[in-house]
This record gives C-alpha cells, structure tokens and sequence, in this order.
C-alpha cells in the first residue's frame, strides 16, 4: 500500500513536471506569435485556405472513385 502511494506521488511530480514545461512552451510560442507581424499570418490563412480546397477536391474525387468502384462491382461482368 505504501509502495503505491509512493509510486502514484512520483508520477504525479512527474505529470506536474511535464504540465509546466508545457505551458512554458505554450507561452514562448504565443510570444512567438504576437511577434510577428500582420501580414505574415494573412499569408499563412490564405495558404490554409488553398489547402483546405485542395484537400476539398481530393476527398471529392476519392467519393467519386468510390461511387464509380460501386456501380461497377453490381455489375456482371458481362456488362462490363
């Protein structure tokens, strides 16, 4: 029973170890951010608007694949 408690009390300074180098990293990168300046992150928003398009598009092609794979595996093989 001891043990355990001795175990659990370990981890837990382990786990409030790693919460504040997390939030440390957390604050660096914020810092980071309000750094710099406007115009970099319009950049970075439009880049991820064309990503998501693109990402749009590949997933509709995916469904249309598998739509076209569908029709074709209820067919015989005649009709084929």
């Amino acid at each position: 029973m001891k043990a355990t408690l001795e175990r659990l009390c370990k981890k837990s300074a382990q786990k409030d170890a790693q919460i504040k180098r997390q939030k440390k990293q957390i604050a660096d990168l914020t810092k980071k951010l309000e750094k710099r300046p406007i115009q970099a992150s319009n950049k970075c928003s439009s880049a991820e608007d064309s990503d998501k398009e693109s990402n749009h598009n590949e997933q509709s092609d995916v469904e249309r694949k598998a739509k076209k794979d569908h029709s074709l595996g209820s067919m015989s093989i005649k009709q084929i």
